[in-house]
């Protein structure tokens, strides 16, 4: 069964028990930031993360996900698979080989066709990653995308039509709600 809700994980460490957000669906790592949890999903565009991931047993069971170049290389290991081609990434002006981990990890969320995209520890001080992830917010309108940190909240998507802020409380009681049903 599609889960609603996917979580994507930012490229900004978290102190939050992150195992937790996997009760609400799919959980996608940026590289490899947060690597003391276990994800379902992880991005990787660089050769030394991607080394560090496949060495670290939290990434065992997860499946790595990198741009066509770099899994060539690292093809023959089991949990490793190719990005799928994202439609519109001319458009985005996104190299996949040359973007951050968290811009492939949404893009991925949004791919994987989830209601609504969870983002926490996701960078939007970086005013690229803030457009980018704006874009891809406007070119997805049926897709609401959850922007969730500590307060005081941002008000940064506040512009976006699908775009929301909330708190870390919020997002535990989704998650208690999930762990009832």
């Amino acid at each position: 069964m599609k889960s609603t809700y996917i979580t994507v994980i930012g490229s900004l460490p978290v102190n939050f028990d992150l195992d937790q957000a996997r009760h609400l669906g799919p959980v996608i790592a940026s590289a490899n930031t947060n690597k003391s949890n276990y994800f379902d999903y992880a991005t990787v565009n660089s050769e030394i993360n991607m080394q560090d991931m496949l060495n670290s047993p939290s990434f065992k069971n997860s499946t790595i996900l990198a741009p066509e170049m770099l899994y060539k290389k690292y093809i023959f290991f089991s949990n490793t698979c190719c990005l799928p081609e994202f439609p519109g990434l001319t458009s985005f002006d996104i190299d996949p080989n040359k973007c951050t981990p968290q811009t492939l990890s949404l893009l991925l969320a949004v791919y994987l066709r989830q209601t609504i995209i969870f983002l926490v520890g996701y960078d939007i001080s970086n005013p690229t990653e803030l457009t980018r992830l704006k874009s891809i917010a406007l070119a997805n309108p049926d897709c609401k995308f959850m922007y969730i940190t500590n307060p005081p909240r941002t008000y940064q998507l506040d512009d976006l039509p699908n775009g929301y802020c909330d708190n870390f409380i919020k997002f535990q009681e989704l998650i208690d709600n999930a762990k009832q049903k």
